[in-house]
């Protein structure tokens, strides 16, 4: 089975969304989908947290970007989580790093997250997959 493995390093919505809609879609097109959330990123995971912003490269697609997410012609990124989990084949990671670094425990991130790992673990993981992206 093909494999994609991806590492997100950002909370922004536009720099969350892309890298998660290929995770969704390779999961759904049944390939094994590996997602690790490290640095800011992470914080896209925690219970509360609205991915509503946009990085400041990109603050003139704002308006469009949040009405695309807002009106559903773009899922959300817990939409997104909670389809591609559907699957089986997509697996979610907190950086246990950065969990210490920002003072985050296991319940402070929300349901869909599969496991607390570091990065040598993950790294580990993703050495044998047909792509890996790195995302911030």
């Amino acid at each position: 089975m093909p494999k994609i493995s991806i590492i997100i390093a950002s909370e922004k919505l536009d720099k969350v969304l892309p890298p998660m809609t290929l995770a969704v879609t390779a999961a759904v097109s049944g390939w094994e989908s590996e997602v690790f959330f490290t640095f800011w990123g992470l914080l896209a995971l925690k219970k509360g947290h609205n991915v509503g912003e946009v990085s400041s490269d990109y603050k003139a697609y704002e308006r469009a970007l949040k009405n695309a997410v807002n009106s559903g012609s773009i899922p959300n990124l817990l939409d997104l989580l909670k389809y591609g989990k559907s699957t089986g084949r997509m697996r979610i990671y907190a950086c246990s790093t950065t969990m210490e670094l920002l003072g985050m425990r296991r319940g402070d991130l929300i349901d869909y997250v599969d496991d607390v790992v570091g990065a040598a673990f993950f790294l580990n993981n993703a050495k044998n997959s047909d792509i890996t992206l790195y995302i911030s």
